[in-house]
């Protein structure tokens, strides 16, 4: 998961240098770890990757999809007043 991780955080980086000289708008990610999505399944060893993130994180649980996106939407709304979308007043 290191390689997905840095282009993760190079296309964020890139996004939010992009963005934000030509709209003027921030860019976030959010960076979950390994989640057993029926695509991860594919790899095949999924299952023990998780495991081995679950056994270092503070919460000793397996994520869910609902709680990464419930993740974000707190994030999000938080930060509510920041966010703009094209078109939109300023």
């Amino acid at each position: 998961m290191s390689s997905a991780k840095a282009a993760l955080e190079s296309d964020t980086r890139v996004l939010a240098y992009e963005a934000g000289r030509k709209w003027g708008v921030r860019v976030n990610t959010i960076s979950a770890g390994p989640l057993g999505s029926r695509a991860a399944k594919a790899i095949g060893f999924i299952d023990d990757m998780i495991k081995c993130a679950a056994a270092g994180a503070c919460a000793k649980r397996r994520k869910h999809l609902a709680a990464v996106c419930s993740t974000h939407l707190a994030r999000v709304k938080s930060c509510s007043w920041a966010v703009t979308m094209p078109g939109s007043p300023r």
